[in-house]
């Protein structure tokens, strides 16, 4: 009986040891990677404003060719999103997660209401974007984290960790070992016809603005299809954004 307990003491020692070294290794992948993006003018940025241009994919990989964005943040949750080659023919997207507000204009169409399956992909994106998780989620005590090791294959110089919700959500973030930078996010979401699919960004071509490492490029994958690459062109931080760019436009494109 003594064996045994002492046995059962040795286990448990060496698991609280070893939950120890991965919460450890773990805040140490944060730390490095919000350094490495600029450590406080990163944290401390209010808002981000971008302009580039975008390439879409079909199901067939057939690119939709270039098209030019704007691109208006404001952290954590405020977004406008202007597409479009043509001033009279842009598409804008606007949401307000604060006021629980989204407003959707297609060309020429008159501006309408989000409807719930865009404010909940909108949710979904600002909840899983590497910014949201560096600022604030990994910090929330209550979410757990877990340690998962170093990649496979090709990705055998990134780390991976995942973070898990109270609502059983789990994202998985992939860190470059060499730069600190995170390389990629994956995580699952349902889509309006309620299927579940597998979301990855990945992210590369990193440079300082305004003491900040910002990606130039993302490219977007579902369920391992292509759906788009994004390239930021200029890039300005803390641009004292009025809420008003958030807002129901007073009227309509002419």
């Amino acid at each position: 009986m003594k064996k045994l307990t002492l046995f059962l003491a040795i286990v448990l020692s060496s698991v609280t040891i070893a939950q120890s070294q991965d919460e450890e290794k773990i805040q140490a992948l944060f730390k490095n990677a919000v350094d490495a993006m600029g450590a406080d003018a990163y944290l401390k940025a209010v808002d981000m404003v971008s302009q580039g241009q975008r390439f879409y994919f079909n199901s067939s990989g057939e690119s939709s060719g270039l098209v030019k964005f704007l691109d208006y943040t404001k952290y954590p949750d405020k977004s406008r999103f202007e597409q479009g080659n043509r001033k009279s023919d842009l598409d804008i997207t606007i949401f307000n997660l604060e006021k629980n507000e989204g407003w959707i204009q297609e060309g020429q169409k008159e501006i309408r209401e989000a409807k719930p399956d865009e404010m909940k992909e909108f949710r979904d994106s600002v909840k899983h974007s590497i910014d949201s998780i560096c600022r604030f989620r990994f910090k929330d005590p209550a979410n757990k984290l877990f340690y998962l090791g170093p990649g496979e294959g090709h990705e055998v110089t990134l780390e991976l960790v995942k973070l898990l919700d109270s609502d059983n959500d789990e994202v998985t973030i992939y860190f470059d070992r060499l730069t600190n930078l995170p390389a990629k996010i994956e995580y699952r979401s349902i889509n309006d016809r309620g299927v579940r699919q597998r979301i990855v960004e990945e992210y590369s071509q990193w440079h300082v603005f305004q003491g900040i490492k910002t990606p130039l490029r993302i490219d977007g994958f579902v369920n391992g299809r292509r759906l788009f690459q994004h390239f930021i062109l200029k890039v300005s931080y803390n641009n004292k954004l009025d809420d008003s760019i958030f807002s129901k436009p007073a009227r309509s494109k002419k």
